[in-house]
C-alpha cells in the first residue's frame, strides 16, 4: 500500500474506532461449508447447505448499510469463502463501496480462481500449517500442499494483493517453523504464525504445552530478528508466546454477520456467538453500535482470551498503540 494510502485509511479507522468508538471491522462469513477435513477445527463436521446463505442482493444490501455505518474493512472467512460462486461480485460490491478486502482461506480451490479473486483483495490470508505431506494430513485433503503453493503464486502476479501464510502452530506440527518461514522466504510473502484454539473433545492433543509452546514462538522471534518475512509484531509474539491474557478490542472494532446473516460480536473457537444480534435486516449498526448495550457487550468480552488468531492479539491492549501498529504494517 501506498504511503498516502495508508495514511488516509489509517486516519480514517482512527476517527472510526477512536473518537466515532464504533466497529471498522466487518467479518462476512459468506458460507459454513468447507472442503477440508482438519484435525484442529470441527465446523466442516456441522452440515451446511448453499440454501441456508445470503442471496448476493442480501449480501450487497448488507455491504452498503454496514459502510454507510463506518466500515471500512470486509473480511471474508468461513468456511470457505471459495465455496461461493458469487464470491467475485460480493468482491466486487464491496469495493465499489469503498472498502478494503480481506479474505482468508485454505487455499484448496484458490489455483482455479485465483484470477477471479486476487485483482479485488487487498489482503489473502492463506492456511499453511506445514511443508508437503504434513500439511495434507493436517487438513485432510491430498495435495493440499502443492495447490496452496500454486495459488500463493498465483496471487503474486497481482501486485495489489498482499498475499500472506497464516500457520496454525500444534504438536505435529512444531518442528515446520523455519521450513514454512523459509518457504513464506521463497515465495516471496509474508508469513505469520499463531497457536491453535483449543476445541475440547476435537483436538486436545494437538495442543502445545506451555513449555513448547515458549519454545516456539522465541523460535519464531528469533526467525524474524534474523530476516525472516514474519509479519507477528514482537508485542503480539510475547503474548503468543507466554500465554498471558490481554485485553480484546476485536468486540470493540469489528462485527460478525453469519451466512444466514445473523449479526453478532466474535465467537467461541467452536464457532458460538459471544454475543447475538439478531437478523442482519433488523440491525442498524448506525444506531445499535452508538447504544450503552453495545458498549457493555464489548467492556464483558473484553477479557474473552478465548483465541490467539494474529489479527485479534495485534489490536489487543492500548488502542492507540495497536491502530499504530497496524498504519506501520500497513506500509510494508
Amino acid at each position: 500500500m501506498r504511503f498516502r494510502e495508508a495514511s488516509r485509511l489509517s486516519l480514517a479507522v482512527a476517527r472510526q474506532a477512536w473518537i466515532r468508538r464504533q466497529p471498522f471491522l466487518l467479518y462476512l462469513k459468506p458460507t459454513a461449508r468447507c472442503d477440508c477435513r482438519c484435525e484442529v477445527c470441527d465446523r466442516w463436521q456441522r452440515p451446511s447447505r448453499p440454501e441456508e446463505e445470503m442471496p448476493l442482493a442480501a449480501v450487497e444490501e448488507m455491504l452498503a448499510r454496514f459502510r454507510r455505518a463506518g466500515c471500512l474493512v470486509l473480511a471474508l472467512w468461513g468456511g470457505e469463502p471459495l465455496l461461493r460462486d458469487d464470491l467475485p461480485q460480493i468482491l466486487r460490491a464491496a469495493k465499489g463501496l469503498g472498502y478494503r478486502t480481506s479474505m482468508c482461506t485454505n487455499c484448496n480451490r484458490l489455483p482455479d480462481r485465483v484470477d477471479e479473486v486476487a485483482p479485488l483483495l487487498d489482503t489473502l490470508l492463506c492456511s499453511l500449517d506445514g511443508h508437503g505431506d504434513l500439511h495434507d494430513r493436517l487438513r485432510g485433503v491430498q495435495g493440499l500442499f502443492d495447490r496452496a503453493v500454486r495459488g500463493i503464486e498465483g496471487a503474486r502476479r497481482f501486485p495489489g494483493c498482499d498475499a500472506r501464510i497464516w500457520a496454525a502452530l500444534n504438536a505435529r506440527n512444531r518442528d515446520q517453523i523455519r521450513p514454512l518461514a523459509g518457504l513464506a522466504r521463497e515465495l516471496g510473502v509474508g508469513i505469520e504464525f499463531f497457536p491453535i484454539s483449543p476445541i475440547a473433545g476435537h483436538n486436545d492433543a494437538l495442543l502445545l504445552p506451555p513449555r513448547e509452546r515458549e519454545d516456539a514462538f522465541a523460535e519464531v522471534r528469533e526467525l524474524r530478528r534474523h530476516g525472516f518475512p514474519v509479519r507477528n509484531p514482537y508485542r503480539a509474539l510475547e503474548i503468543m508466546r507466554t500465554g498471558r491474557s490481554f485485553r480484546c478490542n476485536f468486540p470493540r472494532i469489528s462485527i460478525h454477520v453469519d451466512h444466514r446473516g445473523t449479526v453478532h460480536s466474535c465467537e467461541d473457537p467452536q464457532g458460538t456467538p459471544l454475543h447475538a444480534w439478531g437478523p442482519c435486516a433488523e440491525f442498524d449498526p448506525a444506531t445499535v453500535c452508538r447504544g450503552d448495550e453495545f458498549r457493555r457487550v464489548t467492556e464483558r468480552l473484553a477479557d474473552c482470551n478465548g483465541c490467539r488468531l494474529p489479527c485479534v492479539v495485534e489490536m489487543s491492549g492500548s488502542l492507540p498503540r495497536a491502530l499504530a501498529g497496524m498504519f506501520l504494517s500497513r506500509r510494508r
